[in-house]
This record gives C-alpha cells, structure tokens and sequence, in this order.
C-alpha cells in the first residue's frame, strides 16, 4: 500500500511514428493532418493505493441550500448516535453503527444545532432556540426573533445565541430568556464568545476603511454593557481577574524590522488597562514586500502554558506565565513553509499544523526537531480535510475519501464516495460518518484506528 506511479509506454507509437510517414505517399495520397504547434504530455501520476472500504449505510439529509450560509449545521455524532436534519426539516437520531433511526423530533428546524451534556440546543426557522434531551424528549422552547443566528454556544448555565450585531441569553435549565442586546449597528459580531467572572465577552468588527476589531464586556446576568476597549481580541487566557488580549498595531506601528506584537493586560470586570508585554523580534526587510502582519507573519496563540509566536522565518515559542520585559523564546523553529500556507493554530502530538489555503492540503512542523512534513498530494485537489486522533481524513475533488496516518502519511483507506461535495466528517467511537453529496455515510473503523 502507498503512493504508486503510473507510466504509459510508448515503443509500439514510437515505431508507428516512423513507419507512418514513409507510407504516406501510397497508403492515402489525399490524406492531410493537422500538426499541433506543440505536444507535451506527463505520463505520470499518483495513485493512492489503500484498501477500499464500503459504507455499512448511507442516508440522505437536508442540503444547506447557500453554501456561504450561516447556517450550515446539518449532522452531529456523539455518544454512538447520530443526529441530523432531515429534508422535511425534522431532527432525525440514528444509531451510528447500524443506520437504524432511533427516534424524530420537531417541524421546520434550521441547519443549525449543537451537542451539549446529553441535551441538543437548535434553532427553527422562525428563530427560537428549542432544547431536546439525546432520547427526543423535548425540554423546552423559546422564541427569539433571530432567524438568521449564526451560532449557538453552552457556557455554564446559558445558552448563548449570536446573529449579527445581536446577542441572547437563555438559562440552559429553563429555557427563560435572560437578556437580548443588540450593538452598534456599524459594527459586525463575530460568532465566539468567552465568560469568566460573571462577565461575557465578545469581539466585533467596525464596518469601516480600517475594519478593526473591538472587545466589549457584558454582565452575564443582565447583559448589560460594561466596558469596550477599541482594537483588541478575544483574550488569550484570563486569570485571577484579569485577560490578557492582543492589541492590533495597524497604521500605528509598522515597522518591517523592529517587530513586536504587544499583548494588555486587562481588568476583566472594568475595562481597565493594567498593563502591557511586548513580545520581540527582527526580521530582514525586504522593499519588494514591506511590512506584512498577520497569520504566518505576526500572530500568536496560547497552547497550555506555551505562547507561540508565529514571525515570519521563525517560530517562537514562549513560557506564558513566566513573562519578562526583556524575556528570550525558550525555544525557536525556522518557519520553512510556503507562501500559500497559514497556520492553523494548533499543536497536535508534538507538531504545529498549516494548511495550505490553494489545495488543501496539510503540512506539519515536527517541534522535536524543526522538520517540515507535507501530506502527499492525492489523485486530484482535497476540499475537506479533518484530524481525529491519529488519523488524517480527505474529501477529493473526484469523490474519493482517503484515509492517512497522522504521523507516516500512510494511507490506511479509501472510500468511493461518488460525489465531490464534502462535510465535515463526523466520528463516534468505532464508526465514522463520511459526508458527501447531500448523504451520510456510515463506515466501520479498521480496529487500528482509534
């Protein structure tokens, strides 16, 4: 099994091409071709070779009508059970392994739903939230006027909901309605939330020239306002009452040499600054780029105790909580990726993961040792890619689904999908459930893939 080329001979053309020409004259006197200005072939190409499996079952469910759509939530698995939205616009629970429907819920239910401790919080058409215990038993239902929400998020006790500029709060126990705000209408909210302290945290986007992001701070109980501070992020961490956020430095701070990407330090309950970490570094101008910021080039992300620093041709990697004003990277990469690849702010079993945003495809730092690894192209472009465990999983563009081995590249299986329109792939316990063209399909594991 493993990658194999393919090459197409071509002794018995060859001769032909010879012995054609001389016989012309007698073979087809009026006879005429038209020479191509120029022939170039490649007579190779690659072949995944992987056992194929077949899917136990497959079942149809609703199709997202709008791909760019807010909501696209069409099917969850957890706890070896299924749960998806039909093309009536019922919930519908199937037993993962078998297919076997278990139980159906609800009338014109929207494309957007989550799992959360035994219980599914989704929204209908109209835009109320309702919630449904993982054996179909409803628990209750309430209208918000939010048709158009784009996500739906569990923090302790309350089930939040966001669309657009609007905010709302439902107690996940009784389905009372806490609070609904909605924000300045020249900003735009972005989906994820955070709370801690009694306090919710959300960032949005100023529709302007320079779109900016703002983070602004709401009473958990009331939803009332209680602070904004202008150009700043979710927290990287929060901690004994304070977060610690990134502050953009767009047309405030330029400089293409002397880098820096500041971090405040914020009293989570006012507002308040208390201070600030500046995390530095140089780089090497170059006047036919200038400066770039941002993902590859100037971005940084919390992993356990480990702030990684993303700077251009290096990767830094530093002791969060051992900060000091003129403090070293306790560890540095040399960032050997290409142009078309951004990070995608993650460690996963000792390696940073980039995406290469052209096809696709994956790529891997290896922190041990600095080693770059790139998953080998298949037959034709990946749309999908997920990562459970240690196993990686591609949707094709020609319809076929591979599966790799997270630290080899091994490929361990194919499935022949038929279609080339990709889901997220789902997996519960042994079974994994493949997405493609409007269907879903059940897939039982090898037993060496956990």
């Amino acid at each position: 099994m493993g990658y194999t080329k393919k090459y197409k001979a071509a002794t018995i053309l060859a001769i032909g091409a010879i012995i054609l020409p001389l016989a012309a004259g007698w073979l087809a006197p009026n006879a005429s071709a038209e020479s191509a200005i120029i022939t170039s072939g490649n007579p190779y190409y690659t072949k995944v070779s992987a056992p194929v499996l077949k899917p136990l079952w497959s079942f149809t469910i609703a199709a997202v009508k709008n791909p760019q759509s807010t909501q696209t939530v069409t099917a969850l698995a957890e706890n070896g059970t299924v749960f998806a939205l039909q093309n009536n616009y019922k919930l519908i629970a199937l037993k993962a392994a078998t297919g076997k429907k278990m139980w159906e819920f609800g009338s014109a239910l929207a494309p957007l739903f989550i799992y959360n401790s035994g219980n599914i919080y989704g929204l209908t058409q109209k835009g109320s939230l309702y919630a449904v215990k993982e054996n179909g038993t409803k628990l209750w239902s309430t209208d918000l006027a939010l048709p158009n929400a784009s996500s739906i998020q569990k923090i302790g006790n309350t089930v939040y909901v966001t669309q657009g500029i609007y905010l709302a709060a439902v107690d996940a126990v009784s389905g009372k309605l806490k609070w609904k705000i909605n924000e300045n209408s020249g900003y735009f909210g972005l989906d994820q939330l955070a709370q801690a302290d009694g306090v919710v945290l959300r960032t949005y986007i100023g529709e302007s020239v320079l779109a900016l992001s703002s983070l602004v701070a709401y009473d958990a109980e009331s939803g009332k306002k209680l602070w904004e501070q202008y150009r700043h992020e979710l927290p990287l961490a929060i901690k004994d009452g304070l977060l610690y956020s990134v502050k953009n430095l767009a047309m405030l701070d330029e400089d293409p040499v002397n880098r820096k990407i500041p971090v405040s330090v914020i009293n989570v309950k006012t507002g308040e600054i208390k201070g600030e970490r500046q995390y530095r570094w140089t780089e090497t101008a170059d006047p036919d780029i200038g400066f770039r910021s941002g993902g590859a080039y100037g971005s940084a992300f919390l992993e356990g105790d480990s702030l990684y620093i993303f700077q251009g041709d290096t990767l830094a990697r530093y002791d969060f909580w051992k900060y000091s004003a003129d403090g070293k990277p306790q560890q540095v990469w040399e960032q050997a990726i290409l142009e078309s690849e951004a990070p995608l702010y993650k460690v996963h079993q000792q390696r940073m993961l980039f995406i290469n945003y052209r096809d696709q495809s994956l790529a891997a730092l290896k922190l041990a040792n600095g080693q770059v690894m790139r998953l080998p192209a298949g037959e034709n472009p990946a749309v999908q890619l997920d990562i459970f465990g240690s196993t990686i999983y591609t949707g094709q563009s020609d319809g076929l689904f591979h599966a790799y081995d997270f630290i080899s590249f091994k490929p361990l299986f194919t499935v022949n999908t038929g279609s080339r329109d990709f889901a997220p792939t789902l997996k519960t316990g042994s079974t994994l459930i493949v997405r493609s063209g409007g269907k879903l399909m059940g897939i039982k594991l090898p037993a060496s893939i956990k």
